[in-house]
């Protein structure tokens, strides 16, 4: 059978002379249908300054090859076999010190399979006119090659590009409405780059989700009266973003981008604003996404993907998932479902939606990289770096905000003061241009006069009287810009502010400054507004009013939220001295701490510290929009914690209480890795730390690094954390001579690696222990602890034990919740190895019931998308090959590979798994092209896992079992 011939090249971008030996490669591999890599702007020298070490020294290399899909029919074999393409390539251009060093036969060849050397006595220009060289090694076979392959063209073809077979529904199966989203993750660094679109999902014929067209997320819907001059601008962006009329020039177009940078408060987002309310009905979608930090962005985009209709809020459990999904809707924004198995054709305009997706307050551009988009709609960013201009494109795209000119500066002055225009004009004009054009401190000194009531004159003198600012802030706007050169002392007379209104802001600084619930605000300046007085609610709402007229803060009454400029918090904690500003963190952290819903069981040892809203809420689903209301402060107070001196004791622990408890929120959110440093700084803290309670923190932290490792499939890793936190937890109730919650969760997570460690009866102790602990605590209800137990007798062949446990677990399950109940995975676990063991007793029937039952009840709990169904989903594909159902398999596999590509470097184990059954699949259908494909895939991951070079003839199912948790095989 012929073998797929990759059509890639690897080609030179960048090759520095004067590079050093030991320097930085960068290859770039573009997307399907994306830019070509000469419009990215990874070769600028600017760009490339900013690499550690010898950046600017990079080679870089572009790896360009022919879409494989082209055509009307594709093969995901092609996928695969570019990645092997690009692996070659790599390979060969890291073995080559010298690219002009001539070599001999032996080194020219790439040992690629079914390789032939050809050799030519042609200069390397002329290689392509091969008919033209005399005599040369192997010629004659090539040229017998190419008529043969010629000749066999139609059937070659027609192999290649065979269809995928298609799902045919089943009394049990429901319908897939899962579409394939591909992923084109930027900055995730795995040694699965280039496999990303191998699995696509099989589309049901029936029509599970409408899309909600138009749908519109913007910052704001209403006008902003306040808005002057920049019509310009405006045009500028309708110009570069608005998307085509033209029918055939809007089909295909590339992505169209543009940046709007510039120093804070220069009006970069009151533009964005202007410009999406004022066009948003020439786009079909305009979404606005707060991207100054990663978990903004995950929340933004889950909202996106909830408000198109891609998720049901029932199954929208990920972000990481969330983020993909709307990226691959990006990608490919078609409108709507047909009856059949197909979108509406690719390309069509008509089909097709328009979008806008706006990037505000990106200060670093390069978080956006997991998130920026392909496709053709259009991106706007706004961002005080003008690295944003060149961000992901050859050309740069964007423009530098001045100041307002003088005559929109007047405008907006006389506008905000509502003082006619011409009445005073030449103080006004004073005024107006001793603020230097800039919107915000405009803004803010307008809020003054009114506030004050003072005339133009009036203010002027107060203004211009040097000493009357003597004592306020100097911090500058930015003193690299020379358009701007004003100290803040000049803009905002923040000592005009009652002494409430100023202790209000001071508190505000300290806030997530998009979104700050006015409940958390008002609980949080109960003591601070009470002045050692009872506190009430009109102490906050008169400290509120002082700041909106003077337009320093902004309120949404609807929502009953407030947000602040940057700028303005950037000033107030400048002033703040050391001591203000450790009070001031102490308090936030105290509030925060105070209504977090916590996660992890109430401590065996009482603490000493306070305690959260409630505790013990692992996995409950309910408390998560709580935490993700909360989450943006931790990260903001998280960016001072550096600059905060001599912070007590008391709250660096509960510091790092609450940063334990954010962090695993996001792993229940789908993060595997990148948990915004909080796990590094608390274990920093507490490792210098001799609180009472310190010990009980860090076992939580161990319990939390220890569970992401095991999910990651880390296993030793894993294994040092749970040890870690067994002992400390031990240590507590062996000293208090009590036993609690966190007990039974030490000795079952200990239990858990040492059955991953084929210690099977250390395992079964553990396990049996941490039972014993939670019936003794009372209210007993089965979890998965009993499902994990009845792994480590499986193991050891205690059939019947294993069996009553099971059975009896299901049964005390239902009698508690009612059967089928979706209070969380746990039914599913058991409902799993129900089906294993039933497999193991060879009752084969039951074994696939149990299991149909554990998929249906993984679908409805933690969702379609999740690595538990992903795992019940490969059992399912096993029992459906035993059973000679192969297009169904191979349907639920690429199911389950789809799932777990999402984070390819986490679930790495899992994907070689999984892809050896498909070539087992394939192998007993007679596919043997696609079986060894498959094959080769899975070997190679798996001896990247295990450092074992094995031939696949002599890997079994077993080969690849051991290389997962226990609990997924």
């Amino acid at each position: 059978m012929a073998s797929f011939a990759p059509s890639g090249c690897l080609r030179v971008l960048r090759y520095p002379l004067d590079a050093p030996q030991e320097g930085v490669d960068i290859v770039l591999v573009p997307g399907i249908g994306t830019a070509l890599p000469e419009s990215w702007p990874f070769a600028n020298e600017e760009w490339l300054s900013t690499l550690p070490g010898s950046g600017v020294g990079a080679y870089i290399f572009a790896y360009e090859y022919a879409s494989p899909f082209a055509g009307a029919n594709y093969s995901w074999e092609s996928v695969l076999m570019l990645g092997y393409d690009l692996l070659q390539h790599l390979s060969d251009a890291r073995s080559q010190p010298d690219p002009d060093m001539l070599v001999d036969r032996e080194t020219c060849s790439t040992r690629a399979p079914m390789e032939t050397v050809i050799g030519l006595n042609l200069n390397h220009h002329d290689t392509c006119l091969f008919t033209q060289s005399v005599g040369g090694e192997g010629l004659r076979e090539f040229k017998n090659f190419i008529h043969e392959s010629l000749h066999n063209a139609v059937h070659l073809v027609a192999l290649r590009l065979e269809d995928l077979e298609q799902l045919e529904p089943t009394e049990w199966w429901p319908s897939n409405n899962a579409t394939q989203w591909p992923s084109n993750r930027a900055t995730e660094g795995t040694s699965l780059s280039g496999f990303e679109l191998v699995y696509p999902a099989t589309l049901d014929t029936e029509v599970k989700k409408i899309l909600h067209l138009p749908c519109f997320l913007l910052n704001t819907q209403s006008t902003n009266e306040d808005f002057c001059g920049r019509e310009d601008i405006l045009e500028t962006l309708a110009a570069a973003l608005l998307p085509s009329k033209n029918l055939v020039a809007a089909s295909g177009t590339a992505l169209r981008q543009f940046a709007l940078c510039g120093f804070g408060g220069i009006g970069k987002t009151e533009i964005a604003r202007e410009f999406s309310r004022r066009y948003k009905t020439s786009f079909d979608a305009v979404f606005w996404v707060v991207a100054d930090e990663i978990a903004k962005l995950d929340h933004h985009y889950q909202q996106i993907s909830l408000a198109l209709g891609l998720e049901d809020p029932s199954e929208c459990k990920s972000q990481v998932v969330s983020r993909e999904i709307v990226k691959g809707w990006l990608s490919n924004p078609r409108k709507q479902f047909l009856d059949s198995d197909e979108f509406t054709q690719t390309g069509s305009s008509k089909s097709e939606a328009t979008w806008l997706l706006i990037f505000d307050n990106a200060d670093d551009p390069m978080i956006l990289a997991d998130y920026w988009p392909q496709g053709s709609g259009s991106v706007l960013v706004t961002s005080r770096d003008p690295l944003a201009k060149r961000i992901f494109t050859r050309n740069p795209s964007g423009l530098d905000l001045g100041p307002l000119s003088q005559q929109d500066s007047l405008s907006l002055f006389h506008h905000l003061t509502t003082i006619p225009n011409g009445s005073d004009s030449k103080t006004a004009e004073q005024i107006s241009d001793a603020l230097g054009g800039v919107p915000l401190a405009i803004s803010q000194m307008a809020g003054i006069i009114r506030r004050q009531d003072l005339t133009l004159s009036e203010f002027f003198e107060l203004y211009m009287d040097h000493e009357e600012h003597a004592s306020l802030y100097e911090t500058k706007f930015d003193i690299n810009l020379a358009s701007y050169r004003h100290s803040l002392s000049t803009v905002w007379a923040f000592e005009k502010l009652k002494p409430q209104a100023r202790h209000l802001l001071e508190l505000i600084s300290f806030l997530d400054p998009d979104v700050i619930g006015e409940d958390l605000l008002m609980e949080a300046s109960a003591e601070l507004l009470s002045e050692g007085t009872k506190f009430k609610r009109s102490n906050y709402i008169d400290a509120r009013t002082d700041l909106l007229q003077s337009s320093l803060i902004q309120r949404d009454k609807q929502k009953q939220q407030i947000s602040v400029h940057r700028v303005v918090q950037d000033v107030i904690l400048a002033s703040m001295c050391d001591n203000k500003k450790k009070c001031m963190f102490d308090r936030i952290v105290r509030i925060l701490w105070a209504e977090w819903p916590s996660a992890m069981p109430q401590p065996s040892k009482k603490p000493e510290l306070p305690q959260p809203k409630s505790t013990d809420g692992r996995l409950h689903v309910g408390r998560w929009p709580i935490c993700a209301a909360i989450y943006p402060h931790v990260l903001k107070i998280h960016q001072f914690w550096s600059t905060i001196l001599d912070v007590p004791e008391s709250t660096r622990l509960l510091f790092a209480k609450l940063l334990t408890e954010a962090a695993w929120y996001q792993k229940e959110r789908g993060r595997t890795k990148q948990f915004d440093g909080f796990f590094e700084t608390a274990r920093g803290i507490c490792e210098s730390s001799t609180h009472t309670d310190r010990d009980s923190l860090l076992a939580d932290i161990y319990f939390c690094l220890g569970a992401i490792a095991m999910d990651a499939s880390d296993f030793d890793t894993s294994r040092v954390h749970k040890e870690r936190s067994f002992e400390l937890v031990s240590k507590i109730c062996n000293e208090l001579g009590t036993s609690g919650e966190r007990l039974y969760l030490a000795y079952a997570e200990r239990g858990i690696s040492r059955i991953q460690d084929r210690r099977y009866e250390e395992g079964e102790a553990d396990l049996k222990e941490a039972l014993r602990v939670r019936r003794a605590l009372g209210n007993y209800i089965p979890r998965s602890g009993e499902a994990n137990l009845s792994w480590a007798l499986l193991a050891q062949g205690k059939l019947e034990e294993c069996n009553t446990l099971l059975l009896d677990s299901l049964a005390g399950r239902e009698q508690a919740l009612g059967k089928n109940d979706k209070e969380s995975v746990r039914t599913g676990l058991i409902l799993y190895a129900l089906g294993n063991l039933r497999a193991t007793q060879n009752q084969w029937d039951e074994s696939f019931e149990y299991h149909k039952r554990a998929w249906h009840h993984m679908h409805a709990t933690v969702g379609e998308r999740d690595f538990y169904t992903a795992n019940v989903a490969h059992k399912l594909a096993e029992h459906l090959m035993r059973l000679g159902r192969s297009e169904e398999a191979v349907a639920l596999i690429n199911n389950a590979l789809e799932i777990w590509t999402i984070d390819s470097s986490a679930h790495k184990n899992e994907i070689s798994r999984t892809t050896f059954l498909k070539g087992k699949v394939f192998e007993s259908t007679g596919k043997m092209q696609k079986a060894s494909i498959a094959f080769r895939v899975a070997c190679r991951l798996r001896k990247e896992i295990t450092n074992e070079d094995r031939d696949v003839k002599s890997l079994t199912k077993e080969d690849f079992d051991e290389i997962v948790a226990f609990w997924a095989r």
